[in-house]
């Protein structure tokens, strides 16, 4: 407030007519209201929690979208000409299409929200203090609602809904507007990717920084505009941000939703086919000319990818890899840089540069010391005055900091004579940093999470290769017919392993490629045992052999998961048969 008072007084800010002027006033009033607030230190860890956690939105999201998704069967199942031509049929439909929408959707955001609301109480307690005011936590001090954490919990349920639905009220309006769905769905997962990459990318002083800011991922996090105080000019008149984004998606969903009706109320089932539908047309029969004459395994490995729709299952788990081996880097500290230098450019199989270095720090320290023991004693027997001694003292404590700085490569070089002792193995002086990153044990998160999503990749493509014979009701034919089923799980086999295995290795290649660009790690060729968490491996193998050794194991466990999804999936469906 008596800021707000100085402010005013102020040339720059005096006249009444500016937003600045406005700004003061509206800023003045707005804190005026927290002055009888009374503060406490509280348990709010479940809170914050809440309040930073936005993966239940993206689910509710997906949830929504599968809901909108199945309102369209119609049009797979030949209703729509039903629906189309009954009376007042199109647009009563479509208005309860909405009401059905908002009803479900409300339900399932509730039910994500409170689980979050209540795991987060059961982990951190705090449920008595919910009636103290949400400025108790710190991240809610430039918030101006004079509210209770009770009350922000049912706010931030209110809001996140609405992220939700303007974000599917738009997707649903392309639904309605562009007859294939899955269209609908690859264009929206693609640009959510790319907002996505420029979101995480993008530095806030970058001149590209507005693209940061105007990115749908800033929607599933509209929650955190309780936690800042922003006030807009609107039509000469301020007002605070926070109102101003939920009046616009409000606004924005209602267009949404009523572009969606009017379209549906217009769309005609059956239509001449358009331009572009004709030119897709034209150039699939060319293609299938051209398929014709390539051999069965190719066809094969076609169907298993386009028909299956196995590529789709290929670019996620590609792009986890892509994810998860370009996020979440460890930032080392200044000492540990200096002596990863060191390492770089001094160290590998011959070291003895750094082993001269560290004893002649050492016995610089050694020198030191005992040049300020005996600089003491002449300083008690009144030898020396008190600047002769303080500069002995000095001279130690900065030969001291030194032998701080070598303890690292001092424990390498005790570790490397323990190596070479024991094993007989030369070893060379490296970081252990950059290694443990990629497959040591800060990686094991990562190579689950990465080998995880592969493996289920792998499943759901040799489920999919023998599944779609069954849906086209082909495997009838095939098992009819004199050695087809042999010739064509041959060939079924040979081309969802040779998917499994590329897909294995790409994966690998792209997530190690990656992190050894990014930690910059040397000495491919130094024995494995090089590296301290390394010591316990019996095998003569290099860092590079290692890395290899690894990629196969994957590659192993990827073919053992393609082999007994495939088997178990041709015997159900011959069973079934």
């Amino acid at each position: 407030m008596d800021r707000a008072e100085k402010l005013k007084k102020q040339r720059l800010f005096s006249n009444p007519e500016s937003f600045s002027y406005k700004n003061i006033i509206k800023t003045g009033k707005d804190y005026e209201k927290l002055i009888n607030i009374n503060l406490s230190a509280d348990n709010s860890k479940a809170v914050r929690a809440i309040s930073k956690y936005s993966m239940f939105i993206g689910i509710s999201a997906i949830l929504t979208l599968l809901l909108m998704n199945n309102l369209f069967k119609e049009r797979d199942n030949n209703m729509w000409q039903l629906t189309y031509m009954s009376k007042n049929g199109r647009a009563y439909l479509g208005l309860v299409r909405i009401a059905d929408i908002f009803i479900v959707s409300l339900i399932q955001h509730f039910l994500l929200y409170i689980t979050v609301v209540f795991t987060s109480f059961i982990l951190f307690g705090g449920l008595g203090d919910l009636y103290n005011p949400i400025q108790n936590i710190s991240e809610f001090g430039q918030c101006t609602l004079v509210i209770n954490k009770a009350e922000y919990l049912i706010a931030d349920f209110l809001l996140t809904y609405l992220s939700v639905v303007v974000a599917t009220s738009i997707i649903y309006m392309l639904m309605n507007v562009f007859r294939n769905r899955k269209n609908v769905f690859i264009g929206t997962g693609v640009f959510v990717i790319i907002e996505y990459f420029i979101y995480i990318n993008t530095e806030s002083q970058s001149i590209y920084r507005l693209l940061k800011y105007i990115n749908i991922c800033n929607l599933f996090r509209i929650n955190t505009i309780y936690m800042e105080y922003i006030n807009v000019n609107v039509f000469s008149h301020v007002v605070s941000l926070r109102y101003v984004l939920i009046t616009a998606v409000i606004i924005l969903s209602v267009m949404m939703f009523m572009i969606s009706v009017l379209v549906y109320v217009k769309r005609y089932p059956n239509t001449e086919k358009g331009i572009m539908a004709k030119i897709s047309d034209k150039i699939n029969a060319e293609y299938q000319k051209i398929f014709n004459n390539y051999n069965n395994l190719f066809k094969e490995i076609h169907k298993t990818l386009l028909t299956s729709k196995g590529i789709w299952l290929i670019a996620a788990a590609i792009f986890a890899a892509v994810y998860f081996s370009t996020t979440g880097y460890v930032t080392f500290n200044d000492l540990q840089i200096q002596n990863d230098k060191l390492y770089k450019e001094h160290g590998g199989k011959d070291y003895t540069y750094i082993k001269n270095y560290v004893d002649s720090v050492l016995e610089k320290t050694d020198n030191a010391n005992k040049e300020r023991i005996e600089a003491q004693k002449k300083y008690d027997n009144g030898e020396i005055d008190f600047e002769e001694y303080f500069a002995a003292v000095s001279n130690y404590n900065s030969v001291s900091n030194s032998s701080v700085e070598i303890a690292e490569p001092m424990e390498k070089l005790s570790y490397l004579a323990k190596l070479k002792k024991e094993t007989g193995i030369d070893g060379y002086i490296m970081s252990d940093r950059g290694y443990e990153q990629i497959f040591g044990k800060q990686s094991t998160v990562r190579e689950i999470i990465l080998l995880m999503s592969t493996q289920f990749a792998v499943m759901l493509i040799a489920f999919a290769s023998v599944y779609i014979e069954k849906k086209s009701s082909m495997d009838k034919l095939i098992n009819s017919s004199s050695g087809g089923f042999k010739y064509v799980n041959k060939k079924k086999l040979i081309s969802v392993g040779l998917i499994t295995l590329l897909l294995t290795l790409a994966v690998n290649i792209i997530e190690y490629t990656n992190l050894i660009r990014y930690y910059k790690v040397t000495y491919f060729q130094a024995p494995v045992q090089s590296l301290t968490f390394m010591s316990d491996i019996k095998i003569n193998v290099s860092i590079i052999g290692w890395l290899l050794l690894l990629i196969v194991f994957k590659l192993i466990i990827s073919t053992v998961t393609f082999s007994v999804t495939f088997i178990i999936t041709r015997m159900v469906s011959k069973w079934q048969h």
